[in-house]
């Protein structure tokens, strides 16, 4: 099986004004997640909570701009770990970048529990994270 420590996300922005929210935004990096959730309970059994979620925001985003979410793993702790996320467009231009840490608890008891080991071995590994929920 293939270890993965990234995930693509491709979008379009849609809103009903010119520019969009800063709230919007935040919700596509959430979308830009949903495969490391997905990862988490599918594969792994736990959940992943986000406890802290950091935006720093770069330049505007328009209706109907084409955007790239990227998110990769950066660090491991003992009950959470830290993804890192970036938004650019077509261009490459870096329009936001995000820092989240998510905790791992029991999806049974609901207290924290350790990060498996699973996700330790991906800080180390090249791959798509698509291509491990896929298998």
């Amino acid at each position: 099986m293939k270890k993965l420590t990234y995930s693509e996300l491709e979008l379009i922005a849609e809103t009903k004004t010119f520019h969009v929210s800063n709230v919007k935004i935040f919700d596509y990096f959430d979308l830009g997640r949903k495969e490391w959730y997905r990862f988490c309970t599918q594969q792994l059994g736990i959940e992943a909570v986000a406890v802290h979620i950091g935006v720093d925001y770069k330049k505007e985003v328009f209706d109907n701009d084409e955007i790239i979410v990227r998110t990769w793993l950066e660090r491991v702790g003992n009950t959470s770990f830290t993804l890192m996320q970036k938004m650019e467009n077509k261009q490459g231009i870096l329009l936001a970048s995000a820092e989240v840490i998510l905790t791992t608890i029991n999806r049974q008891t609901r207290m924290k529990t350790t990060v498996p080991d699973e996700i330790r071995r991906l800080l180390h590994q090249n791959a798509e994270l698509a291509e491990l929920i896929n298998c």
